[in-house]
C-alpha cells in the first residue's frame, strides 16, 4: 500500500497512537472543523472529498489486505464526525455534545449502526460510522 494511503487511512498518522486512536481522531477532527467557515458550499464539498476518498482508499485495503476494519485505520472516524458536524452552529457546547454523541453511536453501534457492518469492499469499515455521524447530526439540529 502507498505512503498516500496509508496517510489517508490513518488521518496523517493518528492512527498508530496505541491508545484510542479513533477516539484521538474524532477529537482532531472536531478541532479542525471548529475553524471551517459554516458556508454550505465549503463544508459540503469538504465533506464530499472525506467521503469519496475514503470509499476509495476503504475500497483498496479490502482489496489488498485480509485485516477486517483494524484500529489504526481512523478514516472511519474522520467521516462520521465530518458528518455530525456539518453546518452546526460555532459553539463549544454544541461541538462537545456532537463528540459525546458520535463516540456513543460508534462504540455501542445501536440498532441499524451496528447491521451494516456486514457490507463488502471497504464499506464494513465505513458505514458503520456514517450512519452515526447521520444519527449525531439529527439528533443535534434537534437540539438547535
Amino acid at each position: 500500500m502507498n505512503i498516500l494511503n496509508k496517510i489517508i487511512l490513518t488521518f496523517f498518522f493518528v492512527g498508530y497512537i496505541k491508545y484510542a486512536p479513533g477516539t484521538i481522531a474524532s477529537f482532531l477532527l472536531l478541532l479542525i472543523w471548529y475553524f471551517i467557515p459554516n458556508i454550505l458550499l465549503l463544508q459540503a464539498s469538504i465533506l464530499f472529498l472525506i467521503l469519496f476518498s475514503s470509499l476509495y482508499v476503504c475500497n483498496y485495503f479490502s482489496i489488498v489486505s485480509e485485516e477486517k476494519d483494524p484500529g489504526y485505520i481512523v478514516i472511519d472516524e474522520i467521516l462520521g464526525m465530518s458528518i455530525s458536524l456539518f453546518m452546526i452552529p460555532k459553539n463549544i457546547a454544541l461541538y462537545f455534545l456532537a463528540f459525546i454523541i458520535f463516540r456513543f453511536f460508534d462504540i455501542l453501534k445501536p440498532s441499524i449502526i451496528y447491521n451494516v457492518q456486514d457490507f463488502e469492499k471497504g464499506l464494513d469499515i465505513l458505514a458503520d460510522d456514517f450512519f452515526a455521524g447521520i444519527f449525531t447530526l439529527i439528533i443535534l439540529f434537534m437540539v438547535i
